[in-house]
């Protein structure tokens, strides 16, 4: 069993090739979508504990990302990525309001970063007893 479930959305393969492989090594379950609509209904299969969506994504921003997560399961941990400054300062409270953590990660990743911040949630989820429990993973609507 890993440590934590996590899905990872960009529209970016590259980067999704690379932070899966990271966080995979490291011993967590990870999935990937290229398309934040696959990313939308990925979710409502099986929920993830963190999920990491990049803000500047075609039909669908991370914020809106964020939405429809925290629609389905409002307890999930959303940060987003950006690799550009001025979107984050213009989105973040956007994403805060849509129940994203009021913490971001900025492309491109220092090392380690992803896992730190991974890390990070994963032991606050542990103390607050929100670690995935696979036999719980079902959406809201159903």
């Amino acid at each position: 069993m890993g440590k934590g479930n996590i899905l990872l959305v960009d529209d970016e393969e590259i980067v999704l090739v690379g932070w899966r492989e990271e966080l995979k090594s490291a011993g967590y379950t990870v999935r990937t979508a290229s398309n934040p609509q696959k990313a939308i209904d990925m979710v409502r299969e099986e929920k993830p504990d963190i999920v990491f969506t990049d803000l500047a994504m075609p039909k669908m921003d991370g914020v809106e990302v964020c939405r429809q997560i925290k629609a389905i399961y409002p307890d999930t941990e959303v940060v987003f990525v950006s690799g550009h400054p001025q979107e984050i300062e213009v989105h973040l409270m956007d994403f805060v309001n849509a129940g994203g953590r009021d913490e971001y990660l900025r492309k491109p990743l220092l090392e380690n970063e992803l896992i730190e911040v991974t890390e990070k949630i994963c032991r606050e989820l542990n103390r607050a007893g929100r670690v995935s429990d696979q036999s719980r993973n079902k959406p809201i609507d159903q």
